[in-house]
C-alpha cells in the first residue's frame, strides 16, 4: 500500500479538524497565539495552519515586511506547539509572497487537500474581519465552504455579527442535524446550509503589531508582547527600524 493510500485510509477512520488562521503576521505576536490557543481548547483540531498572507487585498497600499521574514517569524511561533503549522499556502512559486491571494481560493486549496469523509475546516477570524467579510472576493461562496471561527472583542455584540451574512444562507431552524452532537456547547453566531459560524469570546488583547513595530523602530522593548523566539529574530534581523 502507498503512503497516499495508508493516507486516505486513516482519514476514513480519523475525520480531521484543520484550522486555516490567516493574517498579515507582520509580525505574528501573542495575542494571535492566544486566540489559537482558545481556539484549540474549544474546537480540539489536528491542525491549525498559520498563513501569512502575501499581498492582504485590503492592505496593498500598507508596507509589510518582506514574506521570508513574516513566515520566519510564524514558523519560530509555531515551534513550541505540535500541531501549529507554519503555512506557504501564500507564498508563491518564488517564495516572495508577491502574488494577490484571495482567502475563498485559499479555502478551496485546503478543501482540495483535506477532503477525507468527515473532515472539516474552520476559518479563524478577527471580529473587526468578519464585519467586512461583505466586501470580500466570493464572500458568500467562503461562507459555505468552511466553519468560521470568530474571535470577539469587547463592544461588539453578537447580532451585529450576525447581520453580515445573508439572510438566504441560513439554515431552517437554526441547526444542522451533524451539529446537534458535536458542537452543541458551543457559541453559535448562525448556522447556514453547510456550514457554521461560531463565537470565540474572552479572547481580546491589547497587543498589536502596530504598536510592536512602532517600539521596534524606535529601539523600545517589546518583551512579552511576541514569543522570545520572535522577539530575538526581530533584534538579530533588525526588522522595523528603516
Amino acid at each position: 500500500m502507498t503512503t497516499a493510500q495508508v493516507q486516505r485510509t486513516a482519514a476514513k477512520h480519523h475525520p480531521r479538524r484543520i484550522a486555516l488562521f490567516g493574517g498579515s503576521f507582520d509580525p505574528i505576536h501573542n495575542g494571535h497565539l492566544a486566540v489559537a490557543r482558545a481556539a484549540d481548547r474549544r474546537f480540539n483540531f489536528d491542525q491549525i495552519h498559520f498563513i501569512p498572507a502575501s499581498r492582504p487585498p485590503h492592505k496593498l497600499k500598507q508596507h509589510l515586511a518582506p514574506f521570508p521574514h513574516r513566515f520566519a517569524m510564524v514558523a519560530l511561533a509555531c515551534a513550541e506547539h505540535p500541531h501549529f503549522v507554519p503555512s506557504v499556502a501564500e507564498a508563491g512559486e518564488d517564495f516572495s509572497g508577491a502574488q494577490l491571494h484571495y482567502s475563498v481560493d485559499t479555502v478551496r486549496y485546503f478543501r482540495h487537500t483535506y477532503h477525507g469523509h468527515g473532515d472539516r475546516i474552520y476559518f479563524i477570524i478577527g471580529a473587526d474581519a468578519f464585519l467586512d467579510i461583505p466586501m470580500w472576493k466570493e464572500y458568500e461562496a467562503l461562507l459555505g465552504l468552511c466553519d468560521f471561527i470568530v474571535a470577539n472583542r469587547p463592544g461588539i455584540r453578537m447580532e451585529a455579527l450576525r447581520l453580515v451574512i445573508p439572510p438566504d444562507l441560513m439554515a431552517r431552524g437554526g441547526v444542522r442535524k451533524e451539529d446537534t452532537e458535536t458542537v452543541h456547547e458551543q457559541k453559535v453566531i448562525a448556522h447556514l446550509h453547510r456550514t457554521s459560524v461560531y463565537l470565540l469570546d474572552n479572547v481580546s488583547s491589547e497587543v498589536s503589531a502596530t504598536d510592536i513595530r512602532h517600539r521596534a523602530q524606535r529601539g523600545q522593548a517589546i518583551h512579552g508582547m511576541v514569543s522570545a523566539r520572535v522577539e530575538e529574530y526581530i533584534v538579530r534581523q533588525d526588522l522595523y527600524r528603516q
